[in-house]
Protein backbone atom coordinates (compact mmCIF):
# COMPACT_ATOMS: atom_id res chain seq x y z
CA UNK A 1 0.00 0.00 0.00
CA UNK A 2 2.93 2.92 0.84
CA UNK A 3 4.61 1.36 -2.47
CA UNK A 4 1.22 2.34 -4.33
CA UNK A 5 0.85 5.69 -2.51
CA UNK A 6 4.56 7.10 -2.90
CA UNK A 7 4.02 5.99 -7.01
CA UNK A 8 0.76 8.10 -6.84
CA UNK A 9 2.53 10.71 -5.35
CA UNK A 10 5.57 10.51 -7.51
CA UNK A 11 2.62 10.61 -10.88
CA UNK A 12 0.46 13.66 -9.20
CA UNK A 13 4.25 15.73 -8.48
CA UNK A 14 5.53 14.59 -12.60
CA UNK A 15 2.06 16.03 -14.16
CA UNK A 16 2.43 19.27 -11.53
CA UNK A 17 5.64 20.03 -13.14
CA UNK A 18 5.00 19.01 -16.37
CA UNK A 19 2.00 21.64 -16.34
CA UNK A 20 4.11 24.18 -14.67
CA UNK A 21 6.61 24.19 -16.91
CA UNK A 22 4.27 23.91 -19.93
CA UNK A 23 2.74 27.11 -18.72
CA UNK A 24 5.88 29.31 -17.96
CA UNK A 25 6.83 27.75 -21.49
CA UNK A 26 3.61 29.42 -23.01
CA UNK A 27 4.35 32.95 -21.23
CA UNK A 28 8.04 32.79 -22.69
CA UNK A 29 5.97 32.79 -26.11
CA UNK A 30 3.96 35.47 -25.11
CA UNK A 31 6.67 38.56 -26.20
CA UNK A 32 5.60 42.09 -26.48
CA UNK A 33 7.49 42.41 -29.90
CA UNK A 34 4.87 39.50 -30.82
CA UNK A 35 2.03 41.32 -29.49
CA UNK A 36 2.57 44.65 -31.10
CA UNK A 37 3.09 42.97 -34.36
CA UNK A 38 -0.12 41.36 -33.54
CA UNK A 39 -2.27 44.49 -33.04
CA UNK A 40 -1.18 45.87 -35.83
CA UNK A 41 -2.35 43.39 -37.90
CA UNK A 42 -5.46 43.56 -36.29
CA UNK A 43 -5.35 47.61 -37.20
CA UNK A 44 -4.92 49.00 -33.99
CA UNK A 45 -3.57 52.48 -33.09
CA UNK A 46 0.12 52.73 -35.92
CA UNK A 47 1.19 55.90 -33.46
CA UNK A 48 0.97 54.06 -30.61
CA UNK A 49 2.41 50.67 -31.64
CA UNK A 50 4.83 53.00 -32.82
CA UNK A 51 5.69 54.43 -29.86
CA UNK A 52 6.04 50.79 -27.78
CA UNK A 53 7.83 49.51 -30.41
CA UNK A 54 10.41 52.32 -30.27
CA UNK A 55 10.28 52.38 -26.69
CA UNK A 56 11.25 48.84 -25.94
CA UNK A 57 13.71 48.81 -28.77
CA UNK A 58 12.26 46.99 -31.49
CA UNK A 59 13.59 49.99 -34.20
CA UNK A 60 13.55 47.02 -37.21
CA UNK A 61 9.50 46.80 -36.42
CA UNK A 62 9.10 50.60 -35.57
CA UNK A 63 10.51 51.73 -39.23
CA UNK A 64 8.07 49.16 -40.63
CA UNK A 65 5.27 50.66 -38.60
CA UNK A 66 6.52 53.86 -39.44
CA UNK A 67 6.14 53.44 -43.37
CA UNK A 68 2.74 52.22 -42.74
CA UNK A 69 1.80 55.35 -41.17
CA UNK A 70 3.27 57.46 -43.42
CA UNK A 71 1.56 54.91 -46.42
CA UNK A 72 -1.77 56.16 -45.07
CA UNK A 73 -1.56 60.17 -45.29
CA UNK A 74 -1.97 61.73 -48.53
CA UNK A 75 1.44 61.61 -51.10
CA UNK A 76 2.29 65.08 -51.02
CA UNK A 77 2.79 64.73 -47.29
CA UNK A 78 3.81 61.20 -46.97
CA UNK A 79 7.81 61.27 -47.01
CA UNK A 80 7.59 64.65 -44.82
CA UNK A 81 5.64 62.17 -42.21
CA UNK A 82 7.85 59.54 -42.76
CA UNK A 83 11.17 61.33 -42.31
CA UNK A 84 9.75 63.23 -39.14
CA UNK A 85 9.09 59.78 -37.82
CA UNK A 86 12.30 58.18 -38.75
CA UNK A 87 13.87 61.26 -36.96
CA UNK A 88 11.89 60.33 -33.68
CA UNK A 89 12.73 57.14 -33.98
CA UNK A 90 16.55 57.88 -34.13
CA UNK A 91 16.19 60.23 -30.95
CA UNK A 92 14.34 57.96 -28.81
CA UNK A 93 17.06 55.10 -29.88
CA UNK A 94 19.28 57.98 -27.99
CA UNK A 95 17.28 58.49 -25.09
CA UNK A 96 17.24 54.63 -24.36
CA UNK A 97 21.11 54.70 -24.44
CA UNK A 98 21.67 53.20 -27.83
CA UNK A 99 23.95 56.54 -28.97
CA UNK A 100 26.31 54.16 -31.43
CA UNK A 101 23.16 52.66 -32.67
CA UNK A 102 21.52 56.37 -33.25
CA UNK A 103 24.45 57.27 -34.62
CA UNK A 104 24.66 54.40 -37.31
CA UNK A 105 20.77 55.00 -38.54
CA UNK A 106 21.33 58.48 -38.94
CA UNK A 107 24.38 56.85 -41.36
CA UNK A 108 22.48 54.44 -42.93
CA UNK A 109 19.69 57.09 -44.03
CA UNK A 110 20.52 60.26 -44.62
CA UNK A 111 20.32 61.04 -48.09
CA UNK A 112 17.15 58.76 -47.92
CA UNK A 113 14.21 59.09 -45.18
CA UNK A 114 16.33 61.90 -43.47
CA UNK A 115 16.82 63.91 -45.99
CA UNK A 116 17.28 66.74 -46.14
CA UNK A 117 17.33 66.66 -41.90
CA UNK A 118 20.12 64.72 -41.12
CA UNK A 119 22.48 66.98 -39.31
CA UNK A 120 20.18 68.29 -37.16
CA UNK A 121 19.09 64.37 -36.09
CA UNK A 122 22.96 64.55 -34.95
CA UNK A 123 22.47 67.77 -32.95
CA UNK A 124 19.77 66.04 -31.21
CA UNK A 125 21.21 63.03 -30.32
CA UNK A 126 24.65 65.77 -28.99
CA UNK A 127 21.87 67.19 -26.93
CA UNK A 128 20.66 63.89 -25.49
CA UNK A 129 24.47 63.50 -24.62
CA UNK A 130 24.75 66.62 -23.16
CA UNK A 131 21.85 65.59 -20.94
CA UNK A 132 23.27 62.82 -19.87
CA UNK A 133 26.20 65.03 -18.83
CA UNK A 134 28.96 63.51 -21.30
CA UNK A 135 30.03 67.06 -23.20
CA UNK A 136 32.80 65.64 -24.09
CA UNK A 137 31.54 62.50 -26.38
CA UNK A 138 28.70 65.67 -27.67
CA UNK A 139 31.28 67.92 -29.33
CA UNK A 140 32.47 64.41 -30.75
CA UNK A 141 29.09 64.06 -32.13
CA UNK A 142 28.86 67.16 -33.63
CA UNK A 143 29.32 67.51 -37.20
CA UNK A 144 29.64 71.45 -37.90
CA UNK A 145 31.06 74.54 -35.76
CA UNK A 146 27.60 75.65 -35.55
CA UNK A 147 26.29 72.71 -33.95
CA UNK A 148 29.13 72.34 -31.35
CA UNK A 149 27.99 76.15 -30.32
CA UNK A 150 24.18 74.91 -29.57
CA UNK A 151 25.63 72.08 -27.72
CA UNK A 152 27.35 74.10 -25.81
CA UNK A 153 24.47 76.27 -25.34
CA UNK A 154 22.46 73.86 -24.39
CA UNK A 155 25.00 72.63 -21.38
CA UNK A 156 25.22 76.17 -20.05
CA UNK A 157 21.43 76.43 -20.03
CA UNK A 158 21.73 73.31 -18.04
CA UNK A 159 24.25 74.58 -15.82
CA UNK A 160 22.37 77.65 -15.01
CA UNK A 161 18.83 75.59 -14.82
CA UNK A 162 20.76 72.68 -11.98
CA UNK A 163 21.91 76.56 -10.28
CA UNK A 164 25.28 76.28 -11.08
CA UNK A 165 25.62 79.82 -12.21
CA UNK A 166 29.47 80.15 -12.25
CA UNK A 167 29.48 76.90 -14.48
CA UNK A 168 27.22 78.29 -16.73
CA UNK A 169 29.26 81.55 -17.13
CA UNK A 170 32.59 79.54 -17.83
CA UNK A 171 30.63 78.20 -20.37
CA UNK A 172 28.87 81.67 -21.60
CA UNK A 173 32.80 82.62 -22.21
CA UNK A 174 33.06 79.74 -24.76
CA UNK A 175 30.20 80.13 -27.22
CA UNK A 176 29.11 82.60 -29.50
CA UNK A 177 28.17 86.38 -28.75
CA UNK A 178 24.49 85.23 -29.54
CA UNK A 179 24.52 81.83 -28.00
CA UNK A 180 26.13 83.83 -24.94
CA UNK A 181 23.36 86.64 -24.84
CA UNK A 182 20.56 83.91 -24.52
CA UNK A 183 22.91 82.19 -21.54
CA UNK A 184 23.07 85.93 -20.09
CA UNK A 185 19.20 86.55 -20.13
CA UNK A 186 18.53 82.66 -18.91
CA UNK A 187 20.97 84.15 -15.40
CA UNK A 188 18.91 86.84 -15.09
CA UNK A 189 15.62 84.65 -15.26
CA UNK A 190 17.26 82.16 -12.58
CA UNK A 191 18.01 84.57 -10.47
CA UNK A 192 14.73 86.77 -10.21
CA UNK A 193 13.24 83.19 -10.06
CA UNK A 194 15.25 82.74 -6.73
CA UNK A 195 15.15 85.98 -5.11
CA UNK A 196 18.53 86.44 -5.72
CA UNK A 197 18.80 89.57 -7.86
CA UNK A 198 22.24 91.21 -5.78
CA UNK A 199 24.34 88.23 -7.24
CA UNK A 200 24.48 89.97 -10.91
CA UNK A 201 27.70 91.61 -9.74
CA UNK A 202 28.97 89.11 -7.46
CA UNK A 203 28.95 86.70 -10.85
CA UNK A 204 30.01 89.28 -13.04
CA UNK A 205 33.41 90.01 -11.42
CA UNK A 206 34.44 86.22 -11.37
CA UNK A 207 34.12 85.85 -15.01
CA UNK A 208 37.38 86.33 -16.83
CA UNK A 209 36.63 87.76 -20.08
CA UNK A 210 35.59 91.33 -19.07
CA UNK A 211 33.74 92.07 -22.24
CA UNK A 212 31.38 89.39 -21.52
CA UNK A 213 30.91 90.43 -17.47
CA UNK A 214 29.92 93.30 -19.35
CA UNK A 215 27.10 91.98 -21.54
CA UNK A 216 26.12 89.95 -18.80
CA UNK A 217 24.64 92.61 -16.37
CA UNK A 218 23.39 94.54 -19.45
CA UNK A 219 21.46 91.57 -20.37
CA UNK A 220 20.63 90.18 -17.53
CA UNK A 221 18.84 93.11 -16.01
CA UNK A 222 16.01 92.66 -18.42
CA UNK A 223 14.97 89.48 -17.17
CA UNK A 224 15.72 90.48 -13.74
CA UNK A 225 12.92 92.91 -13.58
CA UNK A 226 9.65 91.45 -11.82
CA UNK A 227 6.84 90.22 -14.42
CA UNK A 228 4.25 92.61 -14.95
CA UNK A 229 1.66 91.17 -13.78
CA UNK A 230 -2.41 92.42 -14.95
CA UNK A 231 -4.37 93.36 -12.02
CA UNK A 232 -7.59 91.81 -11.50
CA UNK A 233 -10.68 91.45 -9.32
CA UNK A 234 -11.35 88.30 -7.45
CA UNK A 235 -12.63 85.82 -9.45
CA UNK A 236 -16.61 84.76 -8.31
CA UNK A 237 -16.45 81.08 -7.50
CA UNK A 238 -19.32 78.61 -8.67
CA UNK A 239 -21.25 76.37 -6.76
CA UNK A 240 -20.03 73.86 -9.01
CA UNK A 241 -16.40 75.13 -8.22
CA UNK A 242 -17.21 75.18 -4.50
CA UNK A 243 -18.41 71.12 -4.77
CA UNK A 244 -14.94 70.53 -6.92
CA UNK A 245 -12.84 72.31 -3.57
CA UNK A 246 -15.05 70.24 -1.13
CA UNK A 247 -14.81 66.91 -2.63
CA UNK A 248 -11.18 67.65 -3.01
CA UNK A 249 -10.94 68.06 0.71
CA UNK A 250 -12.48 64.90 1.16
CA UNK A 251 -16.38 66.65 2.62
CA UNK A 252 -18.50 64.31 0.18
CA UNK A 253 -21.93 65.48 1.96
CA UNK A 254 -21.35 68.94 1.25
CA UNK A 255 -20.13 68.29 -2.48
CA UNK A 256 -22.83 66.02 -3.27
CA UNK A 257 -25.23 68.79 -1.83
CA UNK A 258 -24.33 71.60 -4.34
CA UNK A 259 -24.17 69.23 -7.11
CA UNK A 260 -27.88 68.00 -6.50
CA UNK A 261 -28.68 71.92 -5.88
CA UNK A 262 -26.84 73.24 -9.00
CA UNK A 263 -26.82 70.14 -11.60
CA UNK A 264 -22.86 69.95 -11.62
CA UNK A 265 -21.09 66.37 -12.66
CA UNK A 266 -21.90 64.10 -10.03
CA UNK A 267 -18.50 62.16 -12.05
CA UNK A 268 -16.26 65.40 -10.80
CA UNK A 269 -17.24 64.23 -6.91
CA UNK A 270 -17.61 60.92 -7.83
CA UNK A 271 -14.13 59.57 -9.08
CA UNK A 272 -12.73 61.75 -5.64
CA UNK A 273 -14.80 59.66 -3.34
CA UNK A 274 -13.88 56.26 -4.90
CA UNK A 275 -9.92 56.95 -3.88
CA UNK A 276 -11.11 56.15 -0.15
CA UNK A 277 -15.20 54.67 -0.81
CA UNK A 278 -15.53 52.40 -3.96
CA UNK A 279 -18.81 51.36 -3.24
CA UNK A 280 -20.63 54.38 -1.47
CA UNK A 281 -18.48 56.43 -4.77
CA UNK A 282 -20.36 54.20 -7.79
CA UNK A 283 -23.93 54.73 -5.78
CA UNK A 284 -23.84 58.35 -5.58
CA UNK A 285 -22.60 58.60 -9.62
CA UNK A 286 -25.69 56.05 -10.54
CA UNK A 287 -28.04 58.79 -8.83
CA UNK A 288 -27.31 60.97 -11.88
CA UNK A 289 -29.42 61.16 -14.90
CA UNK A 290 -27.03 62.44 -17.68
CA UNK A 291 -25.78 59.19 -19.15
CA UNK A 292 -22.63 60.66 -20.73
CA UNK A 293 -21.95 61.88 -16.63
CA UNK A 294 -21.99 58.16 -15.25
CA UNK A 295 -20.52 56.42 -17.97
CA UNK A 296 -17.37 58.93 -18.27
CA UNK A 297 -17.45 58.58 -14.53
CA UNK A 298 -17.86 54.83 -14.71
CA UNK A 299 -14.64 54.40 -17.03
CA UNK A 300 -12.43 56.51 -14.67
CA UNK A 301 -13.40 54.66 -11.46
CA UNK A 302 -12.64 51.24 -14.27
CA UNK A 303 -9.28 53.12 -14.98
CA UNK A 304 -8.67 53.73 -11.30
CA UNK A 305 -9.24 50.28 -10.34
CA UNK A 306 -6.60 48.76 -12.64
CA UNK A 307 -4.25 51.03 -11.45
CA UNK A 308 -4.60 49.34 -7.53
CA UNK A 309 -4.58 46.01 -9.48
CA UNK A 310 -8.14 45.32 -9.10
CA UNK A 311 -8.90 43.69 -12.02
CA UNK A 312 -11.97 42.07 -11.49
CA UNK A 313 -13.42 45.34 -10.40
CA UNK A 314 -12.43 47.24 -13.14
CA UNK A 315 -13.51 44.95 -15.84
CA UNK A 316 -17.12 45.17 -14.14
CA UNK A 317 -16.96 48.62 -14.51
CA UNK A 318 -15.78 49.40 -17.65
CA UNK A 319 -18.64 46.85 -18.55
CA UNK A 320 -21.41 49.13 -16.97
CA UNK A 321 -19.93 52.04 -18.37
CA UNK A 322 -20.27 50.69 -22.25
CA UNK A 323 -23.58 49.34 -21.26
CA UNK A 324 -24.33 52.99 -20.12
CA UNK A 325 -22.88 54.28 -23.19
CA UNK A 326 -24.53 52.36 -25.59
CA UNK A 327 -20.17 52.29 -27.25
CA UNK A 328 -19.11 49.00 -27.18
CA UNK A 329 -15.59 50.86 -28.20
CA UNK A 330 -16.27 52.97 -25.38
CA UNK A 331 -13.01 53.66 -23.07
CA UNK A 332 -9.71 52.57 -24.39
CA UNK A 333 -7.63 53.42 -21.77
CA UNK A 334 -9.85 51.21 -19.68
CA UNK A 335 -8.94 48.08 -21.39
CA UNK A 336 -5.24 48.93 -21.65
CA UNK A 337 -4.87 49.81 -17.77
CA UNK A 338 -6.52 46.38 -17.68
CA UNK A 339 -4.56 44.49 -19.78
CA UNK A 340 -1.23 46.28 -18.47
CA UNK A 341 -2.70 45.43 -13.99
CA UNK A 342 -3.57 42.22 -14.99
CA UNK A 343 -0.55 40.66 -16.98
CA UNK A 344 1.85 42.80 -14.27
CA UNK A 345 0.06 39.69 -11.53
CA UNK A 346 1.81 37.37 -14.07
CA UNK A 347 -1.36 36.32 -15.80
CA UNK A 348 -1.01 36.73 -19.46
CA UNK A 349 -2.66 33.31 -20.57
CA UNK A 350 -5.91 34.52 -19.09
CA UNK A 351 -5.16 38.45 -20.37
CA UNK A 352 -4.48 37.03 -23.74
CA UNK A 353 -7.40 34.89 -23.81
CA UNK A 354 -9.65 38.45 -23.25
CA UNK A 355 -8.15 39.87 -25.57
CA UNK A 356 -8.41 37.39 -28.63
CA UNK A 357 -11.71 36.67 -27.51
CA UNK A 358 -12.71 40.28 -28.89
CA UNK A 359 -13.98 40.10 -32.30
CA UNK A 360 -10.31 42.03 -34.52
CA UNK A 361 -12.91 44.61 -35.68
CA UNK A 362 -13.50 45.58 -32.08
CA UNK A 363 -10.48 48.23 -31.39
CA UNK A 364 -10.87 46.92 -27.51
CA UNK A 365 -8.74 43.29 -28.61
CA UNK A 366 -5.97 45.73 -29.80
CA UNK A 367 -6.21 48.14 -26.91
CA UNK A 368 -5.74 44.98 -24.48
CA UNK A 369 -2.55 43.66 -26.60
CA UNK A 370 -1.42 47.24 -26.26
CA UNK A 371 -1.53 47.04 -22.44
CA UNK A 372 -0.25 43.65 -22.26
CA UNK A 373 2.90 44.73 -24.49
CA UNK A 374 3.64 47.97 -22.14
CA UNK A 375 3.50 45.45 -18.90
CA UNK A 376 6.01 42.61 -20.32
CA UNK A 377 8.39 45.04 -22.46
CA UNK A 378 8.17 48.13 -19.92
CA UNK A 379 8.55 50.40 -22.61
CA UNK A 380 9.91 54.01 -21.86
CA UNK A 381 6.88 56.55 -21.28
CA UNK A 382 6.57 58.10 -24.44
Amino acid sequence: MSRRLAAILFLCAAIGISLAVSTRSFDARISAKDLLREAARDGGPLDQIFAQQAGQGYYVDALITARQIASGVPRSASERELSGLTEELIQIRAENGDIQGAKEMVRQLSGSLLSPRGPETTRDIARIQVGRGDLRRALETTATPDDADKVMEEFGSREIANGDFEGGLKTAEQVSERSAYDLFYEVGSALRDRGEPQRLDELASHMTDRKRAAELVDAARFTLRPSARIASGTIQETPCDIAWSDGNAGKFAEAYRLVDQNRCRYSDIAVKQFAVDTVEAERELRRSTDTADVSNGLAYMSEAAAKKGDVSNAIRLLESARQVSGKQDFCPDCVREIAWAWTLKGQSRPVLRWARSMPIIDPGRSDALLGMAQALGHARPH
